[in-house]
């Protein structure tokens, strides 16, 4: 397989979600079996038109919310984020896109705005209501508040924002024009992966009332009840819904950092579990909100062989990130860090160095990685 081909493949993951979607019953999984040669046409058939996306989800697909968002716990409205891309900071914890940015170019939509951004007032091509930091359980609201003194947007807060949307449209294009286009959209919810480190791992007394087959499920329930909220609402819900699955976090750089360089497979356990629990939520899903369509990727395999046979994909710097401070530049919050002169104490790969990177800073991918081709 061909570094070029390996370095599309979760870009063709969420192409090929995408023509699960158009699909007539596209209950489907996308995953490593995404990773044998083909072009994107072997994958895709035809597209069928999609008039807007709709993100929900943490930092992976926050488009900038949290630079808006009072006393948000994670921001990335610095330099060097966004830089390979942009050429300057946009609040998406990356060097570029994000791979929903990469699908709503290659719908033909513009990319995403962040919901809280005052200069975003058309969402007739969608909206972006996700959060860094966010997920689905409480309990990473109150590790966020004991550890850092600070907040975020989780899932029922964007549900409200949504909702607001919602009745922005109905007044500016009325309820039959509204109806139509949320059916013509794709709701996305990809989150979980703070539910299990800031919502279990990280919180004592969670950990001590529930075991990890409890409280992964009730994150299943949860998004359950999420999805339902797309799919359910009378007069205009979503049909077409694609979920993610929690990827290989216990290999994330800042994880590695206090582990000698391994993955904490404790924390990738916790991921695994709850992804074996996705196939039946789908088809729970499917069973009660008849006309939805369902569809998940699970890019734990994919991203883990990034990681561990980084060379043979033709990444050299598997859980090591370009940016960041510490310990294979894993310390929190290290990419563009300064010091009281506002002295960058950060270190950066180079620019050449940059494609042989999983990871871009301690938590998050970079937009190679995402599947920008190059």
């Amino acid at each position: 397989m061909t570094n070029t081909t390996v370095s599309r493949v979760l870009y063709v993951a969420v192409l090929t979600l995408t023509a699960l979607l158009a699909a007539p019953g596209g209950q489907a999984v996308a995953n490593r079996r995404l990773l044998g040669n083909g072009s994107d046409s072997n994958y895709l058939g035809n597209k069928k038109k999609i008039d807007a996306i709709f993100v929900f989800g943490n930092s992976v697909v926050d488009a900038g919310n949290n630079n808006f968002y009072p006393n948000a716990a994670f921001k990335s409205n610095f330099v060097p984020y966004g830089e390979s891309y942009f050429n300057h900071p946009t609040g998406r914890f990356c060097n570029g896109r994000l791979w929903v940015d990469h699908l709503a170019q290659y719908l033909g939509l513009p990319l995403l705005q962040p919901y809280l951004d005052p200069a975003t007032t058309d969402y007739t091509k969608g909206v972006d209501f996700a959060s860094a930091g966010s997920g689905f359980v409480p309990s990473i609201k109150d590790t966020l508040k004991a550890v850092l003194n600070r907040d975020v947007a989780n899932m029922d807060q964007q549900l409200q924002w949504f909702s607001q949307t919602k009745a922005s449209l109905l007044s500016s294009l009325g309820a039959q024009a509204t109806e139509k286009l949320l059916k013509r959209s794709i709701f996305i919810a990809s989150a979980g992966g703070n539910d299990i480190s800031w919502g279990y791992a990280l919180n004592p007394s969670v950990r001590k009332s529930y075991t990890p087959d409890q409280f992964t499920s009730i994150i299943i329930e949860a998004v359950y009840n999420t999805t339902v909220v797309y799919a359910g609402e009378p007069g205009g819900g979503g049909e077409k819904i694609v979920l993610t699955a929690i990827g290989a976090i216990g290999c994330l750089p800042g994880n590695v950092t206090g582990n000698n360089g391994s993955c904490v497979e404790s924390v990738n356990d916790l991921a695994k579990l709850f992804n074996s629990k996705l196939p039946a939520l789908l088809v729970r899903v499917n069973a009660n909100c008849e006309g939805a369509q369902v569809v998940y990727v699970d890019h734990f395999d994919i991203v883990k062989g990034f990681i561990k046979n980084g060379s043979s994909h033709g990444f050299i710097k598997g859980s090591h990130a370009c940016c960041g401070t510490g310990d294979y530049n894993g310390q929190l919050g290290g990419c563009g860090a300064v010091d009281a002169n506002r002295t960058p104490i950060y270190n950066l790969c180079s620019n050449k160095e940059l494609d042989q990177y999983v990871f871009w800073d301690y938590a998050h991918p970079t937009e190679r990685t995402y599947g920008n081709p190059r």
